[in-house]
């Protein structure tokens, strides 16, 4: 059962790029602008030009590029959107491999499936909920190594969203209980004693010094031993739902800005074109 197990969590990580990849409407692209005129004289070749330069520049004032981002981080408040985001990973990701898992050979996933069939997909949960929490015999690096470091990054991903060592340390007993234990690990195993334990409480000290190692990261342009590649790699091992949705460009508002401005010039009537401008980024 130590091999199953191990692959949730390798499997668990590795679907969260893909799964992650749904959460990308930040990107100016997909920027939704409406440009609305009191004369239909000007081209629209002059309109789109008009309407990129105010989404440039409106983006420009709202987030400046800056070579250091380390200012950034911590957010300044909480993020409640950025972890709503991040949960959904979790629970996109759990889906993913309790999907892969299910198409395993029982004699990896020790799953009675025929019985599962029988008696329905919840039927195992509650015959496992029911008589736990038990104390484990797991191997100690996947209790005391691999248990802590899974609530290291459950703990990162509410610290790194702006909230505070408390709230972090909740969210992670929430997560490693609820999500995982009681939740997806329940259809496989009875929930363990020493895993409801030590996973939140050393994973949020785990999580802690990730958070130290972010701010230092982060402060040095992301980059470790003078190498990007080592600094994005590292902060993928210990932050990794932020570090994607940072890659994706991930904005902590929804930034809008509506103006009054030219949109174009009729030369018949001597006159300027005015028009409404709004734009909304995500």
């Amino acid at each position: 059962m130590n091999h199953t197990k191990i692959f949730i969590y390798y499997l668990f990580l590795f679907c969260t790029y893909s799964f992650a990849q749904q959460t990308d409407s930040s990107n100016i692209e997909n920027q939704i602008s409406i440009i609305v005129n009191d004369s239909s004289l000007v081209s629209s070749k002059d309109t789109q030009k008009v309407f990129v330069d105010s989404i440039k520049k409106t983006t420009d004032s709202i987030a400046p590029i800056q070579k250091n981002d380390s200012i950034t981080y911590p957010p300044k408040t909480r993020d409640y959107r950025r972890l709503g985001y991040n949960t959904s990973i979790y629970v996109g990701a759990a889906v993913i491999g309790f999907g892969v898992l299910w198409l395993m050979p029982e004699s990896s996933t020790h799953w009675d499936k025929e019985a599962m069939k029988e008696n329905g997909l919840l039927w195992k949960w509650k015959q496992n909920v029911k008589a736990g929490p038990i104390w484990d015999h797991d191997n100690w690096v996947l209790n005391y190594v691999m248990h802590p470091y899974c609530g290291g990054i459950y703990y990162m991903t509410a610290r790194s969203s702006g909230f505070n060592i408390v709230e972090s340390f909740t969210y992670s007993v929430i997560m490693s209980t609820f999500f995982w234990e009681y939740g997806i690990e329940a259809f496989a195993e009875i929930p363990s004693t020493q895993d409801l334990i030590v996973t939140p409480v050393l994973g949020s000290v785990v999580g802690e010094g990730f958070f130290y190692a972010k701010k230092s990261i982060v402060k040095h342009d992301k980059k470790v031993l003078h190498s990007r590649f080592l600094g994005i790699t590292t902060l993928f091992l210990i932050d990794p739902f932020n570090t994607i949705l940072d890659g994706l460009g991930y904005k902590e508002k929804v930034k809008t800005q509506m103006t009054i401005a030219p949109v174009g010039f009729d030369a018949n009537s001597n006159k300027t074109v005015w028009g409404v401008n709004f734009s909304a980024s995500f």
